[in-house]
Order: C-alpha cells, then sequence, then structure tokens
C-alpha cells in the first residue's frame, strides 16, 4: 500500500513537472541553457538589449552558469557598458579563470578605459596559453592603433592572415587601416578578398561602399550599400552613409525619408535625430530642424555639435521675440555662472556673449555680462551696457543708483581728458577669411556648422574682422577668395572628432602669398569638448595675430593712442611710431614690415584704458615728424603670446575614427 502510494505520488509529482515544462516551452525558453541559446542569438543579431535580458534569464535559473555570465560580460561590451562588463568578468572569473575568451574580453576592456599597460599584459598571457589565439592577436593589433602604431597593427593582421586567410575581421581591419591610409588600391585588394569570401554579409558590403564612396565611385558605393540593406534590412550604418551620399547629391527629402524610416526602430539614436536635422535645413525647414537637434539634446544633452547648429538656426532664421531664444540662451548663462563661481571671467564672458547672440534682449545676460567688466576693473565698459539698459527701458532703481555711485567714484578719465569716446575709437584690424576642410568629422556636414561657430568666436576679439567663411578642400579656392576679399590672412580649419575627444587643427596663411605662417592643433576631451577646443585655437589665433594702433590726436609731447588695457599695454610700455603708410605685413612671420627709416619716434605709455592709452612721445632726429594717423607698434609681442600658448599636449587615444572601426567590426 506504501508501495502503491510513493508511486503516485511520485507519479503526480513528474506529470506537474512535465506540465510546467510544456507551459514554459510555450511562453518562450524555460532553461537556464535555452535562455542562454537565445542571449547568443540575440547578440549574433546585434540586439544587445535582448542579449543582456535573455542572458540574466539564464542566470535566474543558475546563478553559476559559466556560459551566461560570460555572455552578458560580452553584451555589456557590445553597449560600451565597459565597468558593467568588467564586474561580469571578474564575477566569471571565479567560475573559469583561465578560459581565453573572458581573458580576451578582458583585456579589451582595460584598453577601451585606457590602461594599456593591463591589456598588453592580459593579451600576452594568453598568447602563453595559447601560441597561435587569434582574439589576442586583435586586442594587441588594435592596442597598437590605440597607441597610434597603426604599421605594427598592420604587420599583426597580416600575420593573421597568415594562419587564418580567411579572417573576416583580419581583412576589414586591413581595409580600414589602408583606406584611413590614402593607399585605396592596397586597401581593395583585401576588400575583394573579403567579398570573395562573405558575399552575403552585409557588413562586409557596408565596408566595401565606404571604401568606394571615399573613392569618389558614388556609383559602386550605392551599389553594396543596396547590398547591405537588401541583405540586413535593419542596418543604421548603412543608412547614415546612403543618407551622406545623398546630401552630397543635395536629395535631401530622400535623406528625410530614409532617416524617418529608420527612426521607426531606433527613435533613441541621436545621430539619426541629428541627421534629420540637417537635411530639414537643407530643405529650408527650421522649425522642424530645430525640433530635431532639441530632439538630439533631449537624448544627449552633452552633443556639442547638434547644440551649436540648433542654436545657429535660431540666430539666423527666428524672430527676435521667439521663446526659443529665451530658452535656448539660458543655457549659456547657467554656464557663465558656472565660470564666474571658478573665477574664469574670460571663459564666463564668451558664454554671455553667447547667450546675447541667440537672444539679444535677455536682461540677465546684459546685466551678467556688464558685471564681467565691473570685475575686470573696465568701469567706462560696465556703465556703457548700464545705460544701454536704462534706454532700452530696463532702468530700475537699483540700475540707475549704481551708475550714479560708479560715476562719483570715477577720477579723470583718459577719455574726459581728451574729449572723446574710447568705444567709438576705430582699431586697427587683421581682417581674415575662415575655411573648414570637409574631412574628418563623423557628424555629415558637421563642418558647415563649425565654420560658423568659429566665426562667431573670432568675431569676438576687437582687432579681428572675419571676411567670410566657407567649407572647401581646395587651397587654391582658399587662396584665391582671400585675396579677392582684401584679408590679411586666411585660416583653414579640420576638426576629426570621435565620442571620447576632438581636435581642431589650424592652419594660418597670409593672403598675399598663401605662405604658410603657423600650424596649431588642439585636443580636447570630456563635457564641451567642441566648444573648448574652439574657443582654445581662437584664443591661439588671436595670440599670433600683430598688435599695432594709431596715434589719434597729439597735443604738443603728449599723443592719444587706440591701444589700451584689450591690448595688453600696460604704464611705461614703450612702442616705435611709424610713419603711416610705411607698413607692410610680413611675409614670413606675424610681424610688420618697415624700412627703418619710416621709424621717426617712440611712445611711452603712462596712462591705460581698456581701448585707448595716452603718453608721451620722443622724436628720432632733427625734425618733429609725429602726427595723428602715425602707426604705434611693438615688434614681437605676438610670438611672445604665442610661444606662451602653443600646441596642446594632450593626446587622443586613438588613431582618428580607426579604433572605433575596428573595434566595432562584428
Amino acid at each position: 500500500m506504501f508501495l502503491k502510494s510513493c508511486l503516485k505520488t511520485a507519479f503526480i509529482m513528474l506529470l506537474n513537472i512535465f506540465c510546467f515544462l510544456a507551459f514554459v516551452s510555450a511562453e518562450g525558453p524555460g532553461s537556464a541553457l535555452e535562455y542562454f541559446h537565445a542571449g547568443q542569438a540575440a547578440e549574433s543579431a546585434g540586439d544587445f538589449y535582448k542579449a543582456v535580458e535573455m542572458y540574466k534569464s539564464a542566470l535566474n535559473y543558475n546563478s553559476k552558469f559559466f556560459n551566461a555570465v560570460n555572455g552578458l560580460a560580452h553584451a555589456y561590451y557590445g553597449l560600451d557598458e565597459f565597468d558593467e562588463s568588467l564586474k561580469y568578468v571578474l564575477q566569471a572569473e571565479k567560475l573559469d579563470s583561465k578560459n581565453t575568451d573572458l581573458m580576451n574580453l578582458k583585456g579589451r576592456i582595460y584598453l577601451n578605459k585606457g590602461d594599456f599597460k593591463k591589456a598588453k599584459e592580459i593579451f600576452a598571457e594568453v598568447l602563453s596559453y595559447e601560441e597561435n589565439n587569434i582574439d589576442a592577436e586583435f586586442g594587441l593589433a588594435e592596442l597598437d592603433i590605440a597607441s597610434g602604431r597603426i604599421k605594427t597593427a598592420a604587420t599583426r593582421y597580416e600575420n593573421v592572415l597568415l594562419v587564418s586567410p580567411e579572417s573576416r575581421k583580419a581583412l576589414l581591419a586591413l581595409v580600414m587601416i589602408k583606406d584611413d591610409a590614402g593607399d585605396l588600391a592596397d586597401a581593395e585588394i583585401y576588400l575583394w578578398q573579403a567579398l570573395k569570401f562573405y558575399s552575403n554579409n552585409a557588413f562586409v558590403h557596408y565596408i566595401a561602399a565606404k571604401h568606394f564612396y571615399r573613392k569618389g565611385d558614388t556609383e559602386e558605393a550605392l551599389y553594396h550599400l543596396e547590398t547591405a540593406l537588401f541583405l540586413q534590412t535593419d542596418f543604421p550604418d548603412a543608412s547614415i552613409l546612403l543618407c551622406e551620399i545623398y546630401m552630397q547629391e543635395h536629395k535631401y527629402d530622400e535623406v528625410r525619408k530614409e532617416i524617418e524610416k529608420v527612426l521607426n526602430k531606433h527613435r533613441n539614436e541621436y545621430i539619426l535625430w541629428y541627421m534629420l536635422g540637417r537635411a530639414y535645413e537643407d530643405l529650408g525647414d527650421s522649425a522642424n530642424a530645430i525640433s530635431s537637434y532639441a530632439r538630439v539634446l533631449n537624448i544627449r544633452p552633452d552633443e556639442d555639435l547638434s547644440r551649436i547648429a540648433l542654436e545657429n538656426e535660431i540666430i539666423s532664421k527666428m524672430p527676435m521675440d521667439s521663446d526659443l531664444r529665451v530658452r535656448y540662451a539660458e543655457y549659456h548663462i547657467d554656464l557663465g555662472l558656472k565660470y564666474e563661481a571658478r573665477n574664469m571671467l574670460e571663459k564666463a564672458l564668451k558664454e554671455y556673449r553667447r547667450a546675447l547672440v541667440i537672444n539679444p534682449y535677455s536682461y540677465d545676460a546684459r546685466l551678467l555680462y556688464a558685471d564681467i567688466f565691473k570685475r575686470k576693473d573696465y568701469i567706462e565698459r560696465y556703465l556703457l551696457i548700464l545705460s544701454a539698459l536704462v534706454k532700452d527701458g530696463y532702468g530700475n532703481t537699483d540700475i540707475q543708483d549704481e551708475i550714479e555711485i560708479r560715476k562719483s567714484m570715477i577720477d579723470s578719465t583718459i577719455s574726459e581728458k581728451w574729449d572723446t569716446d574710447q568705444f567709438s575709437a576705430d582699431k586697427e584690424e587683421n581682417h581674415i577669411s575662415v575655411f573648414f576642410s570637409s574631412s574628418g568629422m563623423s557628424h555629415i556636414e558637421g563642418e558647415y556648422i563649425l565654420s560658423e561657430y568659429m566665426e562667431f568666436l573670432l568675431n569676438g576679439y576687437e582687432n579681428i574682422v572675419v571676411d567670410t567663411n566657407n567649407v572647401s578642400d581646395d587651397f587654391a579656392f582658399c587662396f584665391r577668395t582671400a585675396r579677392e576679399n582684401n584679408s590679411d590672412y586666411f585660416i583653414i580649419f579640420e576638426c576629426r572628432e570621435n565620442p571620447r575627444a576632438v581636435s581642431i587643427s589650424a592652419d594660418i596663411y597670409i593672403a598675399s602669398t598663401g605662405n604658410l605662417m603657423q600650424s596649431l592643433n588642439f585636443v580636447r576631451t570630456g563635457n564641451q569638448m567642441i566648444p573648448e577646443a574652439g574657443k582654445t585655437v581662437s584664443d591661439s589665433i588671436h595670440s599670433l595675430l600683430p598688435v599695432y594702433g594709431r596715434i589719434i590726436d597729439r597735443k604738443f609731447d603728449e599723443v592719444l593712442v587706440n591701444l589700451g588695457l584689450n591690448e595688453g599695454t600696460a604704464v611705461g610700455d614703450e612702442f616705435l611710431v611709424i610713419k603711416k603708410g610705411a607698413i607692410s605685413r610680413s611675409k614670413n612671420n606675424f610681424d610688420l614690415d618697415f624700412d627703418k627709416s619710416a621709424v621717426i619716434g617712440t611712445y611711452t605709455v603712462q596712462a591705460s584704458d581698456e581701448l585707448i592709452s595716452d603718453g608721451s612721445v620722443k622724436i628720432k632726429g632733427f625734425f618733429d615728424m609725429i602726427n595723428p594717423g602715425d602707426i604705434i607698434y611693438k615688434k614681437g609681442n605676438q610670438e611672445d603670446a604665442a610661444a606662451a600658448d602653443g600646441t596642446d599636449d594632450a593626446q587622443m587615444f586613438y588613431s582618428g575614427n580607426l579604433f572605433d572601426s575596428i573595434r566595432n567590426i562584428p
């Protein structure tokens, strides 16, 4: 009886288990192994979000399931969540510490975190266990690329092909390396091998499209893009490249249609919204362009280029009473306040100026802008801005009282002494034509956005006037345009970027001969990297340019000059006085050229205000030929400033976008 009872109980339990398994099977994966396989399938398809879900479900069944922990580490790596990936690598190591796949992943994580030493040690350890471990060789090759040793990396990939001639990653990596170096013919040799072995692989056709687009063969590029999108209909990178080609062909409505189609599945891909913004802007639809750029900032508030694009569009297209002007000026007001709190007054001043360009009617920005000049002890400028606020109807009691108090505190000024207005005095200007190279940016048409931004930054200096901004890779066009504009100099900028860093370089030429005068390059990482790089390079350009002025007025041995504290003049400084019309731009450096015979005296500063100074002159020779309009100049001022600024020592830990491109080969 007891036996029968036991058998009956066991039968019921087995039946219940069977029913449960049947139910789970009907609903989806029902075991750690099944969830693991589902995770693998999702990871292979590039759906790392689903892979994370499936691997975690597998671990709910068996928390010590090595393959699921390892899979989770790989999935988070695919999402660029390197710290989270490392957490699961360390967890998996407790289950299998000598697993070479896991070790290679750990090495890659340290490589991406910038710890090259640890990464190299791990890859070397793997190769000590398995001499021909291809993944470890790939890791070392990527380490070489990250360190700038591109030729060494290429040799490693070539060595992999000796062991595994059909290695897709090695073939495609060599295509990318050769393309990046401009060796298109060599790149094509490896590309045709990849197409021969992997003719049904969408990513291979995508790389082929990139190669032929770089080569200028748009027809062949479009063929491979169409093939890639046929093989893998949901392929955002291929769609983005397709849109880049459409933009080059001015097919902006085609761009809009393609991006809107891709956005159906990828609503949070900020780069798609950026491209949609560019398409709408090129179509003349400012409202939708601004809306698209705003969507980028909702997804990624630190997306500098989209913010600049949005602001440029508001500045140029929106009515002066638009609420958008108020909203987006606030960002720069808040940033300026943060800089002020750190006593970074020049940076704060630039932010308030940007706010005022976006929203010229901003009471807060005007008041904060004025206050910076008060803190710099430029009281006349401070009072000028406050008086303008009163004139525009903002004259509350506090402002009017402040004006009266400050005026009563000012001693006799240079302006009063000479009965002049320093803010209406003409300044000696350096006229510059600005050009941007169309290569190097991952943001399509980003160079157009930055050319406007660099014009804004450079026009912020009293002695710089930007004659034009344009996008061109044609030196002859830049040279000719600068001469036709009667510019003194022209600058060709280039920007290179990836998600971690940006570099802006500037080649400065003299417009008369096209001689290269100076090359600058600045790298920035972290928050505000594009604005910071732009501000740094514009400051350096300003420091290189010659500083000179003119005599505005003369009373006996005293003269009034249009150089002041803003140009770095200080009491006791001595300048040459050069005959009017006797100077020219040096063809070899940023000095002014003149004959020694043109020097007719010296000027010594006795008092200096923001934009003007006065002092005494001493004649050279027997005759006094010093008159208003003569040039005041100190040779070498700008060279000292340039030497102090120099080229930034910060190093990118990648070579262009090559590291990211090769790392992401599936």
